[in-house]
């Protein structure tokens, strides 16, 4: 019965939370070095990235971080890397550690603390400013990273490297499911036994992730059987990790004052119509907007609408520079 509990809570935690939030302000400048293909982080762990750049004879405008989802890479921003350099805008996308290409095997599918998703994206932020000091630099967050980006701004606020924009796209904003306290109560527990044990999705609950719609054509199941970067278990330390993040989504929402950009399905299979519109009021930037995909899923630039989602961040993107430049 207990077991059958844990499985269940597990599961909703993965596909609701996708992290703790903490200080990043005081970063370790040591080793972080960017390069062609890959970078060295603040620990001196060396992990891919991929850069789309402005094309020749394109005067550049801007300089956009993408940062992908649980189960995800570099390579899923491959559509913006395609669409955006032509306006202006050199796109850079890393593959988080703990996720499929994480270059130590052994680390796939477990992140000790969230601070090490927020460190990185703070590192890789200041060296990419390095590289474009003369650039407004946004971020792109898709799922796990909508969380990894709101929290990490949140903690940089007042900082000179705060990010000039930041775009949340399929924000996890809370669950569909709620959790009853006693069943975090076992997540939590069983993290701190055992958080090291690892489980499949379709473990953690008995869903069926054929059924579980991520684009408009697409289930989880479907797109993870053809995704070589996909992970399929995950440890007990990363699914309670994220859920501490969706603790403190308010708090950090409460204080952002960049511009912050929603682009946002009522399909999505994570967060509910109601639980975007309440995170989204808790941002108190004097300069915040919320977009609807009625038509689209979760994987927002996979979808039956990507070519709308990537017009309407272009747009949005250039009405910042302009601000930026007035």
């Amino acid at each position: 019965m207990y077991t059958s509990l844990i499985h269940r809570l597990l599961m909703f935690s993965v596909f609701a939370a996708l992290s703790s939030c903490a200080s990043v302000k005081k970063m370790t400048a040591g080793p972080a070095e960017l390069r062609a293909e890959d970078w060295v982080s603040y620990d001196g762990k060396t992990m891919p990235c991929k850069v789309w750049p402005v094309p020749a004879g394109v005067t550049p405008r801007g300089v956009v971080i993408a940062v992908h989802g649980l189960s995800g890479a570099k390579s899923d921003f491959w559509y913006l890397g395609e669409q955006l350099p032509p306006h202006g805008y050199t796109v850079y996308a890393y593959d988080l550690r703990g996720q499929g290409n994480d270059p130590v095997a052994a680390e796939r599918g477990d992140i000790i603390k969230a601070t090490a998703w927020q460190r990185d994206l703070a590192t890789f932020h200041a060296l990419v400013k390095r590289s474009h000091p003369k650039s407004p630099v946004f971020w792109y967050g898709e799922s796990l990273g909508s969380l990894i980006s709101l929290h990490t701004a949140a903690d940089l606020l007042g900082n000179r490297s705060d990010p000039d924009g930041i775009i949340l796209a399929s924000p996890v904003a809370g669950l569909r499911v709620a959790l009853s306290g006693f069943k975090r109560f076992l997540l939590e527990t069983a993290a701190k036994l055992s958080p090291r044990s690892r489980y499949t999705l379709g473990d953690l609950a008995g869903v069926d992730e054929s059924k579980i719609k991520v684009t408009a054509k697409s289930t989880h199941g479907g797109q993870m059987a053809v995704t070589p970067h996909h992970v399929s278990a995950f440890s007990l330390r990363l699914l309670s990790t994220i859920g501490g993040m969706l603790d403190a989504n308010a708090e950090s929402a409460h204080r952002l004052q960049m511009p912050v950009l929603f682009v946002a399905s009522p399909n999505d299979v994570l967060s509910s119509a109601d639980q975007i519109h309440a995170l989204f009021a808790e941002i108190r930037s004097k300069d915040k907007k919320l977009l609807w995909y009625t038509r689209s899923y979760h994987l927002l630039l996979h979808d039956v609408q990507r070519e709308e989602v990537v017009h309407d961040v272009t747009h949005w993107l250039d009405r910042q520079v302009e601000a930026i430049r007035r």
